[in-house]
């Protein structure tokens, strides 16, 4: 047992965490729970302080409790101060963004920002892992140069591994914990020593890997995602044209013991699926080879929210209004239902082409406090009030719950809805003399 994997087992290791955001945050406060003395590093001060107070606002059930005792405890802290976090750490976690730049190739400049902070602070025997998504065979080419700079070697003088997070919003903290855990060493002692610190705190099983192939399965468990998706959306838009309900045929498919297609809906949000796609792209480009399919479903799933937008225009010339005479009420800003995460949110697009003709766009959500353009608020009874459409863009349980009669009460009459995620009965809706349009439904 080597001396690191020691401190493990006893506790005894000092962990940072760099970035605080929505897996950050989570990681470090369960690494904490088993007894581990975390310091979480960021560069948003009010971050830090939120978490140092214990109140933090990132939506997560059971987040805010847990961080809040491992807090009191004295095991989690926050700074903005690299020095504090790193100086003094065995194992060190970089959770950070890697967005995509304009032209959708993968932006690694806050990784690499990241662990050029490392580097300053680096000693012999450290366990660096990198949980950020990356393009396949960055870890080589582009993060291991990065760290090795300060004079020294990844695999002999310090520990460096990649296990990508696998979890989704309202299921975080239950995910990291149980779900299977990829790792990928620089060699395999790096590996297995990343294994022994992912075992203290995941009980999911544990899958040691080469680096490269554990870049790819997390792109390609994304990419899926994304091209079912596409296939979804495509289907349900045939659906319209023919005269199927989509969701009913999705779900009678879905009986056949080898087909599982997801929901269509008013297109794909967050921070992994729209982005991880393009990293295989971008990639693949560097080969000159051309991945179709992926492509073809980012398309597909791109102009869904533009397809959002039109079946307004559909839904308001079909009561002999225009949509720039009328008052647009968005329901749901986020992109996901229950969550507070509003990163490549559907809503962004649909509201700001709203906006173009001159509509009045009045959004409601029940969690963020942002907006994209028009007016917002959190009072949905105002935001409906004298409404002629009502868009539901996001599946927060509160609107699955809207009673229609509730729904319909102080709408400006004749006035359409418009379901782009297909959680309220049309024929509910419709005997309040409300007319219904919906992704893949067959009265669009």
């Amino acid at each position: 047992m080597t001396e690191l994997e020691e401190k493990i087992r006893k506790r005894e290791a000092r962990v940072a965490v760099l970035g605080l955001g929505y897996v950050g945050l989570p990681t470090a406060a369960l690494i904490a729970e088993e007894g581990f003395r975390v310091v979480g590093l960021d560069i948003k001060k009010e971050i830090v302080d939120r978490v140092n107070s214990g109140k933090i606002e990132i939506r997560e059930p059971g987040l805010p409790e847990l961080v809040r005792k491992v807090v009191n405890r004295g095991l989690l802290r926050a700074t903005t101060s690299s020095y504090e976090a790193l100086s003094k750490s065995n194992i060190i976690l970089v959770i950070v963004q890697t967005p995509l730049k304009k032209d959708k190739s993968p932006d690694l400049g806050p990784l690499i920002g990241a662990c050029e902070e490392v580097t300053r602070y680096i000693s012999r025997d450290t366990l660096v892992i990198i949980e950020s998504t990356l393009p396949p065979g960055a870890m080589d080419e582009v993060i291991r140069p990065v760290l090795e700079s300060g004079g020294l070697r990844a695999g002999s003088d310090f520990y460096l591994a990649y296990s990508p997070e696998r979890a989704i919003p309202t299921r975080t903290l239950e995910e990291i914990k149980g779900n299977p855990r990829l790792i990928g060493g620089i060699n395999r002692k790096s590996a297995e020593a990343a294994g022994e610190f992912y075992r203290s705190f995941v009980d999911g099983e544990l899958f040691l890997e080469d680096l490269k192939t554990v870049e790819m399965v997390k792109l390609i468990e994304n990419t899926y995602r994304d091209v079912n998706i596409a296939l979804a959306n495509e289907i349900a838009r045939l659906c319209e044209g023919i005269g199927v309900d989509a969701i009913k045929a999705i779900e009678l498919a879905n009986k056949h013991p080898r087909v599982h297609i997801h929901r269509p809906g008013a297109g794909v949000g967050g921070h992994c699926i729209p982005k991880d796609p393009y990293f295989l792209i971008h990639k693949a480009s560097d080969l000159d080879i051309r991945l179709e399919v992926i492509e073809a479903a980012r398309r597909i799933n791109e102009t869904m929210p533009l397809h959002v937008v039109q079946m307004v225009e559909k839904a308001l010339k079909s009561v002999n209004k225009r949509p720039e005479e009328c008052k647009i009420a968005i329901l749901g800003v986020a992109y996901k239902g229950d969550t507070d995460d509003v990163r490549g949110t559907p809503a962004e697009t649909i509201i700001k082409k709203l906006m173009v003709s001159r509509a009045f766009v009045y959004s409601h959500d029940p969690f963020v406090k942002q907006d994209f353009g028009g007016k917002f608020s959190n009072n949905l009874e105002e935001v409906l009030d004298s409404s002629d459409c009502v868009v539901v863009v996001t599946d927060h349980s509160l609107y699955k719950t809207l009673d229609p009669r509730d729904l319909a009460k102080n709408l400006d009459r004749p006035c359409v809805l418009v379901d782009a995620r297909r959680i309220l009965n049309p024929g509910e809706v419709e005997k309040q003399g409300l007319t219904y349009f919906g992704v893949g439904y067959k009265g669009a």
